[in-house]
């Protein structure tokens, strides 16, 4: 196949990319930055723009299949949620209609959901909502957090855990629940996706455990082999006004306001969602968490 991935040279692109090209696809990395990609057979790099749709159709045009990976974490400026998620796959789905593309493997998020009060969730449920109403072939894949070399939410917690020396504040009561899911797994699922077709519907993937907020904070502080820590558990609402000042001063704040507010929420699907509907066993983030280690 011929496969374009928005966001190619993010973390889940980059490894989709490498799973892709090793199968002998042929690869179309679309990228709005400038970041240097090393030339490969089978690779091509495009140019383009999904907020504002420039270059879109170009790159599409001649693939069989697109992977929507374009999102941002954090609203900085212009680039909201809306604008990059939202706004953003609406271009993706009308320019890969344009291009005759028959399927758009759309990656969205456990939690998508009408509420706004939680504008990052809300984004991509909209952007669901785009995908399903366009009449594009499509497969929805809603994963929980994902793991692995190059991420983000565990690189920073383990930053968090590493440097709060003595004490790591954990936002809320650390109950929540989530089911991290390896890189690894999740870009199984969209190969996996891509060989089958359009579902013609959202599937949630999650890793093989529930694990608490406050036990990955356990997880990470084992792995990294950090000294004597004292957890001391911080009502969210008392953490979001230095969330707020961090996210306007630093360039990369350990946490946002939005991020926080999420903490709070349950991020959770079936414990046998991907052997269910991709037909392996993923593998657990407990037992998988000694990368963390290496940096």
């Amino acid at each position: 196949m011929r496969v374009a991935i928005t966001g190619g040279t993010g973390f889940v692109g980059r490894n989709t990319a490498r799973a892709l090209l090793a199968t002998g696809n042929h690869v179309v990395l679309v990228a709005r930055g400038t970041r240097k990609v090393a030339p490969r057979e089978g690779l091509t790099v495009v140019r383009a723009d999904v907020v504002a749709g420039a270059g879109l159709t170009e790159a599409f045009t001649g693939c069989d299949a697109v992977v929507h990976l374009t999102a941002i974490i954090r609203e900085k400026g212009k680039q909201t949620f809306d604008a990059v998620i939202r706004r953003g796959t609406e271009n993706v789905v009308a320019a890969a209609l344009s291009a005759g593309v028959g399927h758009l493997v759309n990656i969205s998020a456990i939690g998508a959901d009408p509420d706004p009060r939680f504008p990052y969730h809300y984004a991509k449920w909209r952007a669901e909502q785009a995908v399903m109403a366009s009449g594009i072939g499509f497969t929805t894949l809603r994963p929980s957090l994902i793991f692995g070399r190059g991420d983000g939410f565990f690189t920073t917690l383990r930053g968090l855990v590493r440097y709060s020396v003595p004490v790591v504040p954990i936002a809320g009561d650390g109950g929540a629940l989530f089911q991290p899911i390896s890189i690894e797994d999740v870009v199984q699922c969209i190969v996996l996706s891509l060989e089958r077709g359009p579902s013609m519907s959202a599937i949630e993937i999650g890793g093989p455990e529930q694990i608490t907020y406050e036990n990955i904070v356990d997880i990470i502080h084992d792995a990294i082999g950090a000294g004597l820590r004292i957890k001391v558990h911080v009502p969210v609402g008392a953490l979001l006004p230095a969330a707020a000042v961090m996210d306007k001063v630093l360039r990369n704040p350990p946490v946002t306001p939005a991020q926080l507010r999420m903490l709070a929420r349950h991020n959770i699907t079936r414990i046998d969602a991907v052997p269910t509907a991709f037909g392996f066993a993923p593998s657990s983030f407990s037992a998988n968490a000694s990368y963390l280690s290496e940096s």
